[in-house]
């Protein structure tokens, strides 16, 4: 390996050249090759950011090696088969979310890597947001005390938006479902590790307001956590003119309010010992606001460093299944319980 990582990419589309290559070109590793079933595409991408080789079949990519990674940046119905032959060819996999669009997928990557000793990484981007960062550091100090509630939101004008070549966002198939799947997991996996407390009970309503699609383009979603604290989550590619990607924690002596935008400040308020009212608010970083450099620094980290997975295949199919429970609740009309 020389000291520096070797990667490559299967998928050209946004989240590849906006995340994951510029995020390995930011981390000092090397992107070697990429694929992409279309040609043009991939071809373009490779020469707009200096990766050597291209190619449309992933399979004969991996054959031919040259790099010690893979992310997989590919529709939900590719990653399992995907994910599961790189981890048995030894490569280390940082795979989009949803991880698969069934548990039996994600077990299978699970399964694969634990088998073939390779790192297996869901890229879950919200947790490395600095605002994110600062705010699980807040809640795991005594500063605000217990978590009671905790809302949050992300919403868009949808996905056509974001990527208009990509319509697999609204095919079943390809997508698994809409935005519970989408930008539920987001926020899902966020809750579950800020608050560090697994989800007992879901239940959901969702509707689709204007999407031409059978799935649904917003929901509404509550939860019971573990450890008590109760979670509200709004989903939806039906905002506009705006949009919102913002959380509040209602704790025992306090509050914490995370903005949409990087450039505002997390405000936090909080009451002493004495009962008097400490109000200030942080600016933190704007060089990564998605978060999706630091998710592709933090695996070429663990990959150099042969440390633990940032987040493993189990957080990943934790998150998958509250997005199947939240389905089930809505064509159920009925509170679901996770064991």
């Amino acid at each position: 390996m020389n000291g520096k990582l070797r990667a490559a990419i299967i998928g050209s589309g946004q989240i590849a050249r906006l995340g994951h290559i510029p995020g390995y070109q930011k981390a000092g590793a090397e992107i070697t090759a990429i694929c992409d079933v279309n040609e043009m595409a991939v071809k373009q991408t490779s020469e707009t950011f200096g990766i050597p080789r291209y190619y449309t079949d992933w399979k004969k990519m991996l054959a031919d090696g040259g790099f010690e990674v893979v992310s997989i940046c590919t529709p939900p119905f590719l990653h399992n088969e995907m994910a599961v032959e790189c981890s048995l060819r030894g490569y280390g996999v940082l795979v989009e979310k949803p991880m698969g669009l069934t548990l039996k997928e994600c077990d299978q990557m699970i399964e694969a890597a634990q088998k073939a000793g390779a790192l297996l990484m869901v890229s879950q981007n919200q947790r490395f947001m600095a605002a994110h960062q600062l705010a699980k550091e807040i809640l795991n100090s005594s500063m605000l005390g217990k978590p009671y509630l905790l809302h949050t939101v992300f919403g868009h004008s949808g996905p056509e938006v974001w990527s208009p070549t990509q319509q697999w966002y609204f095919q079943p198939g390809r997508a698994g479902f809409g935005v519970m799947s989408d930008l539920g997991s987001h926020k899902i996996d966020l809750i579950r590790w800020l608050l560090g407390q697994d989800i007992t009970w879901i239940s959901a309503f969702a509707n689709t307001f204007e999407k031409s699609t059978e799935l649904e383009d917003t929901a509404v979603i509550s939860m019971q956590l573990s450890g008590g604290t109760l979670c509200t989550l709004h989903v939806s590619w039906a905002f506009r003119p705006d949009w919102d990607n913002s959380l509040e924690v209602r704790c025992e002596r306090g509050v914490i309010r995370v903005p949409t935008e990087a450039i505002e400040p997390v405000y936090v308020l909080s009451v002493d010992k004495e009962g008097l009212r400490i109000e200030s608010t942080h600016l933190c970083s704007t060089e990564d606001p998605s978060g999706w450099f630091g998710a592709v620094k933090a695996f070429v980290t663990a990959v150099l460093e042969k440390q633990p997975s940032p987040c493993p295949g189990s957080d990943g199919r934790a998150a998958l299944a509250a997005v199947l429970a939240a389905h089930q609740s809505v064509v159920e009309k009925k509170v679901i319980h996770l064991g």
